[in-house]
């Protein structure tokens, strides 16, 4: 089950500064510092296969688990083994804390075996080739802990999909809890949730192996949002296998909720799995515990909840664009696009509408670039984008995304564009700027208006740094 908060603004707008500043450390620290991990690691395996370590090495572990009467793990061992797949079979001896610490300490393989020096030798060799690892080296190891592997774990991942899935999660949720309570403890809570969740991992799963990744830290940003907006009732997305949806719901529900999910699935797959279940469900209880002083603040930062409805009217109005809403969701559930681009239209055209509704309906429609109900759903947007008196961030996306895809080409009234390409000029977007030019360059070049908006979206851009963007209007005829 994922169930994630599916927000729009909680709070006054600001720049996530510390958000920004722990993804752009992970890429760094993924792409750079890890980046000749994999050439190692090709190395590793390729001597580890041809060394004598696992001859020894893997029917010790079989006995070991044997005696231990961990009948999972010894099944899946022995399937390993009869399909030859030795590195895995490794590996996962590997991630035996416990088994680790007893073979490195001298009790697997004693100095009585007559393998022995051969053993130690290899096992050595391999040893300071494993510590050549970037990833190894500041990943925490129980059998090997440290102070500085406790924090820089954090910061570290196994692969792109990886890092891309926490960096999401990070995304989602963290810009929301750091306007609530500011960069400097936001950051606070980060690192210590990630030692609560280290905590967690070696309390519950002591044989777990070594711990690397965001997810921990990122469980606790997760926890800290749920405690920190309480009972205030926000829009969740959830799935559940194939079927997902969105429900309003206190903020708080989600923290038994996600504790719940992890505890289940520490409890039936921690033992066939790599993913620190543990860590999770102690970054989420870290997390919320230590924002519970900061509740305060984050209530005054908090924008007031939007009235339900004044009267009967606003209520059915917003109970009919509701029902659009979810019929549309469970449409495209089933796969039934078409239909859901006609339900995601009349919800759309209500007034009342939300950007985060709007920008979801968008999200499908854009997959059908030429039906009328995208070209439509766009004519709604730029509307709503001219009579905001802040422009809703969340709608410029869609506009901008139409402005690239749309076939067989875009339809908006010369006029609107005209106007958007002041509004943006002015708010300095200058994607939106520059798609909205280029398209009025080309449906309408000849407008009395045209020229003038155009040379506007010139200067904005050069002044903006986008040189290339600015000559590009200029060389096109503007007639």
């Amino acid at each position: 089950m994922i169930m994630m908060p599916w927000i729009a603004s909680l709070t006054r707008s600001r720049i996530p500064v510390g958000v920004i500043l722990i993804v752009l450390v992970n890429a760094f620290v993924f792409f750079v510092l890890q980046g000749g991990d994999e050439h190692r690691e090709a190395l590793m395996g390729e001597y580890y296969s041809g060394s004598a370590l696992p001859a020894i090495e893997l029917p010790a572990y079989e006995r070991y688990l044997e005696s231990r009467a961990e009948r999972k793990p010894l099944e899946r061992l022995r399937r390993m083994k009869k399909a030859n797949a030795v590195l895995p079979a490794a590996g996962m001896m590997e991630r035996d804390a416990d088994f680790m610490r007893e073979l490195r300490a001298g009790r697997i393989v004693s100095d009585e075996d007559e393998r022995f020096a051969e053993w130690r030798l290899a096992r050595t060799h391999f040893d300071a080739m494993q510590d050549r690892l970037f990833t190894s080296k500041y990943s925490f190891q129980p059998d090997r802990p440290g102070v500085i592997q406790a924090f820089s774990h954090q910061f570290l991942h196994a692969n792109l999909g990886h890092i891309g899935g926490n960096m999401l999660f990070l995304i989602l949720i963290a810009p929301a809890v750091e306007a609530l309570i500011g960069t400097g403890a936001f950051l606070l809570v980060y690192l210590a949730g990630g030692l609560g969740a280290l905590g967690m991992h070696l309390l519950l799963a002591p044989a777990g192996g070594g711990l690397l990744g965001a997810s921990g830290a990122i469980s606790a940003v997760m926890g800290a949002f749920a405690a920190l907006l309480g009972m205030r009732r926000i829009p969740f997305f959830y799935s559940i296998v194939i079927y997902f949806d969105v429900i309003r719901a206190p903020a708080l529900l989600a923290l038994p909720l996600w504790l719940a999910n992890e505890a289940v699935q520490f409890i039936w797959f921690s033992e066939a799995s790599n993913v620190a279940y543990a860590a999770h469900f102690g970054g989420l209880l870290t997390g919320a515990l230590l924002v519970l002083p900061l509740r305060r603040r984050a209530l005054a930062n908090l924008l007031p909840e939007a009235p339900a409805g004044q009267d009967a009217a606003r209520a059915t109005t917003a109970s009919a664009t509701a029902q659009a809403l979810q019929q549309a969701r469970r449409l495209m559930a089933s796969q039934r696009f078409e239909e859901a681009r006609k339900a995601y239209l009349r919800a759309a055209q209500d007034p009342a509408c939300r950007p985060e509704d709007l920008r979801e309906a968008s999200n499908l429609m854009r997959l059908a670039p030429a039906s009328a109900e995208y070209h439509a759903l766009i004519g709604l947007v730029c509307g709503r984008l001219l009579a905001e008196p802040r422009l809703p961030a969340g709608l410029i996306e869609p506009l901008t995304d139409y402005l690239k895809q749309a076939k067989p080409a875009v339809r908006l009234r010369p006029e609107s564009l005209i106007a958007l390409i002041e509004r943006f000029a002015q708010a300095g977007q200058l994607p939106a700027l520059e798609g909205c030019a280029r398209a009025l360059q080309d449906l309408a070049p000849a407008h009395p208006d045209a020229a003038r908006a155009l040379l506007r979206a010139a200067q904005t851009l050069q002044a903006g740094g986008a040189w290339q963007a600015a000559a590009a209007l200029a060389r096109k005829p503007q007639a």
